[in-house]
């Protein structure tokens, strides 16, 4: 009986404990939620990227329409010719009238029109303005989208470099 007893108490262990798998999961747990999380920044940041480059080619356009119909300058710098609120989603961009049939104040407010339902349907509540810079002799073509608006994009100081801004300004001087 003596031999039997000392046989057990000193017989080897064969596989793996309960515990040792539990700890093994927790482990495996955690490395996959942080995996998820840099999964999770990393989409944010593309699409960040993603509203910033949409932001600068309708900046761009802006600027090309603007220079395209110089005789109506003032009509695209007057804060009153740009709409306030963001343009809903969807539908089609206003056609009004065809290049050859316009005048150029109306191609201005045509522009105006296409290039506001440009910023709402590329960007998320994505606006548009073209203003003079504060204090500056220099035009902005301002593109705001989330929660700022085109006027929070210009300081007194200059323009908005918060990282938390949501906005591209493009400063033209003519």
């Amino acid at each position: 009986m003596k031999t039997m007893m000392k046989r057990q108490r000193f017989s080897v262990q064969k596989g793996i404990g309960l515990v040792e798998i539990l700890v093994a999961l927790l482990i495996l747990a955690i490395g996959v939620l942080g995996y998820a999380g840099l999964q999770l920044a990393a989409l944010k940041g593309a699409e960040e990227a993603n509203n910033r480059s949409q932001a600068t080619l309708i900046g761009q356009d802006a600027l090309e329409r603007i220079e395209s119909n110089r005789a109506e300058v003032a009509t695209y710098l007057d804060p009153d010719s740009w709409p306030n609120a963001t343009v809903n989603p969807g539908g089609d961009p206003e056609t009004g009238c065809q290049a050859n049939d316009c005048t150029s104040e109306q191609m201005a407010t045509l522009d105006i029109d296409q290039l506001a339902w440009l910023a709402g349907n590329q960007l998320p509540n994505g606006r548009v303005r073209v203003s003079q810079c504060n204090g500056n002799t220099m035009s902005c073509v301002v593109v705001s989208w989330g929660k700022m608006a085109p006027a929070d994009c210009l300081t007194a100081d200059g323009i908005n470099v918060d990282e938390s801004a949501t906005c591209v300004v493009l400063e033209v001087s003519r």
